[in-house]
């Protein structure tokens, strides 16, 4: 863990480096301090239909959903999403030029009783291998 799902209006894809947000999203993961990076995931969910606000076709919306573990303190959870907002929005500017975007991080907590896994990373990342 954390589970990191970047959701965004395909109309925001020629107006940013998607590589760049996973980048920055995995930064704060990791800059947190929160997480082993053996457990950190990344990725994005492209939505081709949608509709937001007034339905206007130029708005646009980047919406980053973490999925941790429970326990951690909520100014850790606070500190992490206000990291990940700023780092996205940083990437945003010129979309922010161009278009309405909506922009939000939501931080949620996984019940560890229902959270079951099997990760080989941790063990390959502390060998040095291949990861």
């Amino acid at each position: 863990m954390p589970h990191f799902v970047i959701e965004y209006s395909a109309n925001l894809e020629p107006d940013i480096d998607l590589r760049s947000v996973v980048d920055a999203v995995h930064k704060s993961a990791v800059d947190s301090g929160l997480f082993k990076i053996g457990g950190i995931r990344v990725r994005t969910l492209k939505h081709d239909i949608y509709k937001i606000a007034d339905g206007n076709p130029e708005h646009a919306f980047l919406h980053v959903r973490a999925n941790i573990l429970e326990g951690r303190p909520i100014e850790d959870r606070e500190r992490l999403g206000n990291t990940t907002i700023a780092a996205v929005d940083a990437l945003l500017a010129n979309a922010h030029k161009k278009r309405g975007i909506a922009l939000s991080v939501e931080i949620s907590e996984i019940d560890h009783n229902m959270s079951f896994k099997k990760n080989s990373l941790h063990t390959q990342l502390a060998k040095g291998g291949p990861a």
